[in-house]
């Protein structure tokens, strides 16, 4: 029994969710397409998902592998122990691509997200493999009271994340790494969350400056 995505050519999909469910069951049945030639975008997928350690013998979570590529689709045969850190991955991975998901079980339809690509995670549920700018201010302004955080992650272990507290101020924490490379600090509004989460995004040098931080001990 395994939880199952398909991850398709935006070409192959057309304009509605329902053609879009119909190719990803296709590509679980794509064993004729096995000399046909594939699309460069998802053998880089794979390649991707393989980097990100999706086959790896111990903490490998891909059922099946290697994975058949078809040529407008790849099945992905998953395991039920982390679904939601599973489906962000492969967000991130399709939108890098340009490549639309589909989650065969939840029977939803994710096209490629624009902006940069990485993975995002709401407290209101949302959940995306690429961001804005514009996306990440209206994320900020709208987290619910019940849930009010915000992740960001390039991969496992190396992210930043906010929650908002009573006073309206934000716990910011970054990990790069290992858990001794794991910071927090306080931050006064939300403007400043967004243009420091928005700068390690984009990747600039100097995004985590001037912040008083401080190792967070587990």
């Amino acid at each position: 029994m395994s939880y199952d995505f398909g991850v398709l050519t935006p070409e192959s999909v057309g304009i509605g969710g329902q053609e879009a469910l119909a190719a990803a069951v296709v590509a679980f049945e794509q064993d004729h397409f096995a000399d046909a030639e594939q699309d460069r975008r998802l053998r880089d997928f794979v390649t991707d998902l393989e980097e990100a350690g999706a086959a790896d013998e111990e903490n490998g979570w891909v059922s099946v592998w290697p994975l058949n590529i078809g040529q407008d689709g790849v099945a992905i045969p998953t395991t039920y122990a982390d679904v939601d850190s599973n489906l962000i991955t492969l967000l991130r991975l399709a939108a890098r691509h340009g490549l639309v998901l589909v989650d065969l079980n939840a029977e939803t339809v994710h096209p490629p997200a624009a902006g940069e690509p990485i993975a995002v995670m709401a407290g209101d549920g949302t959940r995306l493999g690429a961001l804005t700018q514009e996306r990440l201010q209206a994320l900020l302004a709208n987290l619910p009271p019940s849930d009010p955080w915000l992740v960001l992650e390039r991969k496992s272990n190396l992210y930043v994340q906010a929650n908002r507290q009573s006073d309206g101020t934000f716990l910011f924490e970054c990990r790069d790494g290992s858990s001794d490379q794991h910071y927090q600090s306080r931050v006064p509004d939300q403007g400043e969350v967004a243009r420091r989460m928005w700068a390690w995004i984009t990747g600039e040098a100097n995004w985590s400056a001037d912040f008083p931080w401080e190792r967070v001990t587990f």
